[in-house]
């Protein structure tokens, strides 16, 4: 069964506040965008059927419709909302979905790979990230919704809804994946050559 990957994207104006000590808000999009478009690429070389940004920032339709991705508008009810009815969207087309973080500098085709090779053998999988408190992926087996739940605590928050909806889920972790670009602290760990990529854009 095909899947088809989901990326929800926040309006750029407040893109990576956390990061505002040290970058200003131009250098942070830089560098968000440019996250951005490894991870579209890596999707799309991996063997996921499709991508889907969702956004209804002016910038990212620019940048989807420059790049030939589908885009559609985010809904008003927020991030869980609007991943829930794109889903759903998903599970008509008769394929599981996928939710993926835009924010992920170490992501590789290596890492994306074993991930989709470990849903095809296990079912529905989460992505936790390093601190095991928020979530970077969750691929869904076809009509298993579970949540999401993404927020505060969307790690322990999912397990414990998996639980209560006996829906079984694997935990995926890998450092590429698992790794976000949240803080400076986040940035300063990064390795070398991709610090001083973003650095440089």
């Amino acid at each position: 069964m095909d899947t088809i990957c989901l990326v929800p994207i926040k309006n750029l104006e407040t893109v990576k506040s956390r990061l505002s000590s040290n970058f200003s808000i131009d250098r942070r999009r830089k560098i968000f965008m440019h996250m951005v478009s490894k991870t579209i690429r890596t999707v799309n070389k991996s063997t996921i059927e499709e991508c889907w940004i969702l956004s209804s920032d002016t910038e990212i339709t620019k940048f989807a419709n420059d790049n030939g991705i589908t885009r559609f508008p985010d809904c008003p009810n927020g991030l869980n909302s609007t991943l829930k009815y794109y889903a759903n969207k998903v599970f008509d087309l008769g394929a599981n979905a996928m939710y993926l973080a835009p924010d992920l500098p170490l992501i590789d085709n290596d890492s994306l790979s074993k991930l989709i090779e470990t849903f095809d053998q296990n079912g529905t999988i989460l992505v936790p990230d390093l601190a095991k408190t928020g979530i970077n992926a969750i691929i869904w087996e076809h009509k298993k919704l579970l949540g999401p739940f993404l927020g505060i605590n969307s790690y322990n928050i999912h397990i414990q809804q998996a639980k209560l909806q006996n829906i079984k889920v694997t935990i995926f972790e890998n450092e590429q994946l698992q790794y976000d670009l949240d803080t400076v602290e986040h940035f300063n760990n990064l390795p070398d050559f991709i610090r001083y990529k973003l650095m440089s854009l």
